[in-house]
């Protein structure tokens, strides 16, 4: 009789006591929170800002904007009860647009939708685009533009093949004030190419033609190199392998090359080289130090480079002209110390740094490092490339 009593009580318990609990928020009510008011338009480029006058229930949750982009794509932005203010952008000309506001409670509750307009100015990406071209480069072209407003875009690069048909080469992502990005790879034969911008939300501006010869590029010989010693220059300082400039230029990679001296007392340091020939630049390849040094201890971060035809045997500045502010960048942004196998492989096989086609012809180059990535008082070069015409 007990263990029947005991199943029956199991079973109520089965049967009765255990509830299935409601995932999320649970409706309240059913009535519908007031409408927005007092609504203010400021429009900016490929959107606007509105702000407004919330409903004044207890149970606002949000203010939603309900829009429709390109290809009658529908959007929603959506602010907070803390907030009296909603950001409408992805617009992809300067057409007048109706955005409908609606109030949101706890509940779900939508309010009754109150319509306003908006005139976008003119996008980042028409902007851009007007200001975008495109140059000969060695091996392919190089490609200019300008982003004032540092706006989030991809620039793509074209080429017509043998179908008559402009295909992607490149797609350069870039939200910085003057970008910049180049193709290669390409044949010294002239070639039609195409560039544009483009934004998340796929606008696009207009395709700009060009027809372009690809510059001549060869890898410099290394056995022309030759060490120069400027009194403002400092000399090797490292141990092992690391004494001599031509370090840099003995084909031999890892833990070896080129070490400045610790702790002189004397900060930037500069290096210079004899390239052997007088050239055209395109840019450099620099491998770093390896091992637990990648993106870290001398390894450069911040550098220049100057060049000349004329050496003044002085060192003195002012016969040099510089060709390029260089940053190294590490691929997974991660601390120093910390690298993925993106970070290794850019180590490993070198990083470019690219000179402008515009620059002058040198032979003579100076490498002034400002700041390592330790951010110590020496500097590593593992080996250094150079490219270009050396005709």
């Amino acid at each position: 009789m007990k263990n029947i009593i005991y199943s029956l009580s199991v079973l109520s318990i089965i049967l009765f006591g255990c509830k299935v609990e409601p995932i999320g928020q649970q409706p309240i009510d059913n009535i519908p929170p007031g409408t927005v008011s007092n609504i203010q338009v400021k429009n900016i480029a490929g959107g606007a800002l509105l702000t407004y006058i919330q409903p004044a229930d207890e149970d606002l949750l949000y203010v939603k904007a309900v829009y429709s982009l390109k290809d009658g794509t529908m959007s929603e932005a959506r602010s907070s009860l803390y907030k009296d203010t909603l950001k409408i952008v992805g617009f992809g000309d300067i057409q007048e647009r109706q955005v409908k506001l609606i109030a949101v409670d706890r509940s779900r509750n939508e309010s009754t939708e109150v319509i306003t307009t908006i005139n976008p100015l003119e996008p980042a990406v028409t902007t851009i685009g007007q200001s975008i071209s495109l140059v000969e480069d060695f091996g392919g072209v190089h490609g200019y533009w300008e982003n004032p407003t540092k706006a989030e875009v991809s620039v793509v690069i074209l080429k017509e093949d043998n179908n008559l048909e402009f295909v992607p080469l490149e797609t350069i992502y870039s939200s910085v004030a003057n970008g910049e990005g180049v193709s290669r790879g390409m044949d010294t034969i002239p070639a039609k190419f195409g560039i544009y911008v483009q934004d998340r939300w796929e606008n696009r501006s207009e395709i700009k033609y060009f027809t372009l010869t690809p510059l001549y590029e060869t890898k410099f010989d290394r056995l022309k190199f030759k060490e120069v010693n400027l009194p403002n220059d400092q000399g090797g300082g490292g141990g092992g392998g690391w004494n001599n400039k031509a370090s840099m230029w003995d084909d031999q990679f890892g833990d070896n090359g080129f070490s400045s001296p610790g702790g002189s007392g004397v900060w930037p340091h500069s290096v210079t080289i004899d390239l052997g020939v007088t050239a055209k630049i395109s840019r450099l390849r620099l491998f770093q130090r390896l091992g637990s040094y990648i993106f870290a201890e001398g390894n450069l971060r911040k550098f220049e480079i100057w060049g000349c035809q004329d050496l003044d045997p002085s060192g003195n500045w002012d016969s040099w002209t510089k060709l390029m502010d260089c940053t190294s960048i590490k691929p997974s942004g991660l601390p120093i110390g910390q690298n993925t196998s993106e970070d290794e492989y850019v180590a490993i096989n070198g990083e470019d740094f690219i000179n402008s086609p515009t620059n002058p012809k040198v032979r003579f180059i100076r490498i002034l490092v400002n700041r390592t990535w330790a951010g110590g008082d020496n500097f590593q070069i593992s080996e250094l490339h150079i490219f270009g015409d050396n005709r």
